[in-house]
């Protein structure tokens, strides 16, 4: 089967930490609701399924936050934080069939999510200091849950919402300030059209 999908997804804050001029700072990044695309081919057994996924979100955010030792600091960043999120991950379903048309399901899903961004300019207490935006490939889960409803002979509609997670990463790069990354997530809500072939 083939299935074609968007909605939105609600991405948690982006945090971090880094020693910039002997200090250390936590830094958050405040992200925005945005659009999710996805798509995915699979094959049917019974009542399981197993599906390989494309998806694809931008994570972006205008607010900027730091500390340290739990003191807010005076701070802004140039541009605007703006990540794209392309996850490839294969899921395992399976279906709950019944007497009508509308087929509820669950899955799990692991694979990678690659996370690239633009490099940035942030100006902690008055110092400017260059931050690469890189592109990191981390390890990614996620959950899922949803239902089907047969709209035509080998076509369905479906709606799921969807958790998926995304492992800590370090960006360090020689001339740009060392950069942790804590685990991130986001919920996604997304609807599509599912062809049997």
């Amino acid at each position: 089967y083939l299935s074609v999908g968007g909605g939105m997804a609600f991405p948690s804050d982006v945090e971090g930490d880094s020693n910039l001029g002997g200090t250390n700072y936590d830094a958050t990044f405040e992200t925005d609701n945005t659009g999710l695309f996805s798509i995915g081919v699979g094959k049917e057994f019974n009542d399981f399924r197993f599906e390989i996924n494309y998806s694809k979100a931008t994570v972006e955010t205008d607010s900027f936050k730091v500390t340290t030792g739990g003191t807010g600091v005076t701070a802004s960043i140039s541009p605007n934080l703006e990540s794209d999120v392309n996850s490839y991950m294969i899921y395992g379903f399976k279906d709950f069939p019944n007497d009508s048309k509308f087929t509820p399901y669950a899955g799990i899903g692991l694979g990678l999510a690659s996370l690239s961004a633009d490099n940035q300019t942030a100006t902690v207490a008055g110092t400017a200091y260059s931050l690469e935006g890189a592109s990191e490939t981390v390890f990614s889960y996620a959950l899922k849950g949803g239902a089907a409803y047969e709209i035509a002979d080998n076509t369905s509609i479906y709606s799921e919402a969807t958790y998926q997670n995304f492992a800590s990463y370090k960006v360090s790069e020689p001339g740009f300030e060392t950069v942790n990354y804590d685990s991130t997530h986001y919920f996604a809500v997304t609807a599509g059209l599912k062809f049997n072939f």
